[in-house]
């Protein structure tokens, strides 16, 4: 599985770059989107899910404590 490393050797791009091309930022020109794209492609990079989720700090997870499951109340 390719990571972000993995396309900014092969792109020569900083990380930033990478990052900005992935999350669709307007400011990155066309040449170096090109460039990002066509080594994410021959990788075959697909961003993660669950590590976007973590890093962004948005869970759709709750935790529960449960003191004993024989009592009623």
């Amino acid at each position: 599985m390719a990571t972000i490393s993995d396309v900014v050797k092969l792109s020569g791009q900083s990380k930033t770059t990478v990052s900005r091309v992935i999350n669709n930022h307007p400011y990155v020109s066309d040449k170096k989107r090109e460039l990002i794209l066509k080594a994410m492609e021959e990788l075959g990079y697909t961003p993660n899910p669950s590590a976007r989720r973590l890093r962004g700090q948005l869970t759709t997870t709750i935790g529960v404590i449960v003191h004993a499951l024989d009592d009623i109340f």
